[in-house]
């Protein structure tokens, strides 16, 4: 039997979710060793954690998956690349050999901008500026989503320091969307 003051109960990040259970402390405050604990290096969790946010983003910002294309569409509006399954099911947009808007039968407003055949999408009217702003902006949804993932992290496994975390996975994520391979 323990006295009282020899062990403190610590409650974890995910405690309250019944994720991660409670860890014995000693009075020093350092952790007893659990054989049975499975720990990830913190650079590891963090790199893990700068992969995500950046996939999230990516996949936000960028990506053609049809349904967070459309979802984007009418959030954000405006003129996009035709997808390579538009350029598919339209060749004949493709053919246009003119910098001038023309108006498709199926894809409305298109134009050539850039040597890439481009689509005019309407914003929806529900839609503010702003919010259309941040769903375009790579780096500004790599600053949320990564807000996101640390703190999913943080309430589940635990990072310390989680708002110095979020700084850290966020410029990671920019730093890789920022590339031109990316």
């Amino acid at each position: 039997m323990t006295q009282p003051g020899h062990q403190a109960q610590r409650l974890s990040y995910g405690g309250a979710l019944g994720l991660v259970t409670t860890s014995n402390r000693r009075p020093t405050g350092r952790p007893v060793h659990d054989p049975g604990a499975v720990t990830v290096p913190v650079w590891l969790l963090i790199a893990c954690m700068i992969l995500a946010s950046y996939r999230a983003s990516r996949l936000a910002a960028r990506d053609t998956f049809p349904p967070v294309l459309w979802l984007r569409d009418r959030l954000a509006g405006g003129w996009r690349p035709l997808t390579d399954v538009e350029l598919e099911r339209h060749p004949e947009v493709g053919d246009l050999g003119t910098d001038l808007a023309t108006t498709h039968a199926r894809l409305g407003t298109v134009m050539r901008i850039d040597g890439r055949m481009n689509r005019y999408v309407f914003r929806a009217k529900w839609s503010p500026h702003w919010l259309a702003e941040l769903i375009t902006c790579p780096w500004c949804v790599s600053g949320w989503l990564s807000a996101a993932v640390t703190a999913a992290v943080a309430f589940t496994v635990g990072v310390p320091a989680p708002f110095l975390v979020w700084g850290a996975v966020w410029a990671g994520a920019a730093l890789l969307a920022s590339r031109e391979w990316a």
